[in-house]
């Protein structure tokens, strides 16, 4: 349920042809529901599971409240970085081997 939402976000962003990569979404995702309250189960699972926090530097970290919060951020990581992959992979079949060459 929570994959699907982000999926639907992520292949928002994937139609504009943006230039940022899915963590980078991921991170704007979950701070835009973080920073709304919850009207929906979705998002009342993230704020009960994650949150984040800015460090002693001013870096803004993510981090999980509990075991399954950290399950859900694993999660949700591995997806946005399997997503990126298939992106690449697209991207690699699409081009010819004489490309390389202009390199």
């Amino acid at each position: 349920m929570i994959i699907k939402a982000f999926a639907t976000y992520l292949q928002s962003f994937d139609k504009e042809k943006t230039n940022k990569t899915s963590l980078a979404i991921l991170y704007q995702w979950l701070r835009e529901i973080l920073s709304t309250s919850p009207d929906d189960n979705v998002k009342r699972v993230i704020h009960e599971e994650i949150v984040i926090e800015k460090n002693n530097i001013g870096m803004f970290i993510i981090h999980a409240k509990s075991n399954s919060g950290k399950k859900l951020l694993e999660s949700l990581y591995n997806f946005a970085l399997s997503y990126e992959h298939q992106k690449f992979t697209r991207w690699v079949h699409k081009i010819n081997p004489e490309d390389f060459n202009n390199i």
